[in-house]
């Protein structure tokens, strides 16, 4: 038997922190029971293991953390370096708490490829599972990974890296061809980490597309260059939440420092890939004006926009929002096949074109497998015996208006499931008249895809023969560093707009001179 008792910072729905008092005790073979202030707080089963944290990021999510659907007060912080206490051995810690992750067994979802989405799973710092601003963690024995001969100061960027990493390699392959211009929209603390992303997926393929940043404030300009950029469009104002005026005026920078004036018209349509980074309401809309073809969403800030609300369930999900096409079966990404039929929920008001109705009837030919009906009906269908899916879930979802696709993604309370299986697509005819700008983007070819966390040995194995560029990374974003106790101070330092990457390391868990623990990184 294990136990441990310390003072840590819980994050509260108003956004401010208190300080609680844990006590964790149990083993990794029998399970645990968390105290906070004398209460119980969490039961957890066997298979996870009592460990030490190190360092932890502040990421965008956390800032965030008030506008998601999941339980507060929470020590939150996900993005973690943490040590056994009885080895010294350090570990970077991905974030999915999953019967897998605890040797417990494989679900069919881990089974189907969908490891980081069982529906039963809790997540660490965001979901439940106590997290990284804490100085002591129960971490799923599977999800800890060396981090060998990685710097502390490179391994607390596993986790975001590796999330970025995954956006990439998934769009990218998703494509079909080869950009040519892709960007980055907004770098900051994660925009940095795409663009990044982008320069090592390019590396490693030995591709040629060039990488853009998209900001705001010409400060930004210098790290989106040393992050891997190969120009950098700075606008001025660019997220003021009103319309963007074609004339609008700003610069284009090289690397070479040469500079030119553009307009924001100039910009039109120019890319064949966006990533939204921006964590701002308008992000969506600025994109869609970049791209005819995709805007990969990175953001996860719980608020709704362009008439969703659902929007960072979509990306917890992984989904896809996209025209209906000859081949949507196609679409599938990120998952084995199965025995199973695919599954396709059809709206029963959805209008089809002939030409949508023929390729509906090519795909009945292949075994394909629909249901048309209302939403609550759909949802009532996958309960039933007629249902065969192995997921409990539909494959693909034709719907043809914002609230649909709102209530595709959730149709009950926010924190419960899909009617769509993770990574699956919602399809929108292009038949169906409508003055929503969202809705003609996509009936006009364009794709709205997401990501979620990364794989961190897959990203290992990537940064292989690249062996200092984790290093190069941490010296470039990480401006600040507080102690343990500090946790509010970093949060608010963190909110900054010239914050890039703050971090929190804990130490002895004494009481520390605040100001002689807080540093910047040069």
């Amino acid at each position: 038997m294990e136990f441990v008792e310390f003072s840590a910072f819980d994050y509260h729905s108003d956004d401010t922190f208190s300080l609680s008092k844990y006590r964790v005790e149990g083993s990794e073979q029998e399970g645990w029971e968390i105290l906070r202030n004398g209460e119980s707080y969490l039961t957890l089963g066997k298979g996870y293991r009592l460990l030490k944290t190190e360092l932890c990021g502040v990421c965008s999510t956390d800032l965030d953390r008030r506008f998601l659907p999941f339980p507060l007060p929470q020590v939150i912080g996900h993005e973690v370096v943490a040590s056994d206490p009885r080895t010294g051995k350090k570990f970077a810690l991905e974030i999915n708490d999953t019967s897998t992750a605890r040797g417990q067994g494989s679900d069919i979802f881990a089974r189907r490829g969908l490891f980081t989405h069982s529906p039963d799973r809790q997540v660490l710092g965001i979901d439940r599972l106590p997290g990284g601003f804490g100085p002591y963690l129960l971490a799923p024995i599977g999800t800890m990974v060396e981090i060998g001969s990685l710097s502390d100061s490179e391994a607390v960027l596993l986790e975001p890296f590796s999330a970025s990493f995954h956006a990439v390699e998934t769009s990218l392959q998703r494509l079909g061809s080869n950009p040519k211009r892709i960007a980055v929209l907004g770098p900051r603390r994660l925009g940095s980490l795409l663009l990044a992303a982008l320069n090592l997926y390019r590396r490693c393929q030995e591709s040629d597309f060039r990488i853009s940043s998209v900001v705001k404030r010409e400060a930004l300009k210098d790290i989106s260059f040393n992050a891997g950029a190969d120009e950098v469009f700075v606008f001025e104002g660019l997220d003021s939440g009103t319309a963007i005026s074609p004339e609008l005026s700003g610069k284009k920078f090289l690397k070479n420092g040469t500079s030119e004036l553009i307009r924001w018209k100039d910009l039109k349509n120019e890319f064949d890939l966006v990533f939204d980074t921006t964590g701002a309401v308008s992000g969506l809309k600025i994109s869609m004006e970049l791209t005819p073809s995709v805007v990969h969403r990175k953001t996860t800030n719980g608020q709704a926009s362009l008439g969703m609300k659902n929007l960072t369930e979509l990306v917890v999900d992984e989904l896809t929002i996209a025209p209906l096409r000859e081949d949507f079966w196609n679409l599938s990404w990120g998952i084995h096949p199965s025995d199973e039929k695919v599954w396709v929920f059809l709206e029963e008001k959805v209008i089809l074109s002939s030409e949508e109705e023929l390729l509906l009837a090519k795909a009945r030919e292949k075994g394909i497998r629909f249901f048309s009906g209302s939403l609550s009906a759909a949802t009532n269908f996958l309960a039933s015996p007629e249902f065969t899916g192995d997921l409990g879930r539909f494959d693909f979802a034709i719907v043809s208006s914002l609230p649909s696709i709102d209530s595709v993604i959730r149709p009950g309370k926010a924190d419960g499931s899909s009617l769509l299986r993770p990574r699956g697509s919602i399809l929108v005819p292009r038949r169906n008249e409508t003055q929503d700008r969202f809705l003609d983007w996509i009936k006009n070819g364009g794709n709205l895809q997401s990501s979620r966390c990364g794989d961190f040995r897959r990203t290992l194995s990537a940064l292989d023969s690249h062996p200092r560029f984790l290093m190069e990374l941490s010296k470039l974003l990480i401006a600040a560093e507080f102690s343990g106790e500090e946790v509010p101070e970093a949060y608010v330092e963190a909110r900054k707009p010239d914050s890039i990457k703050v971090v929190v390391r804990h130490g002895s868990y004494g009481p520390t001179n605040p100001s002689s623990s807080r540093r910047g990184n040069s």
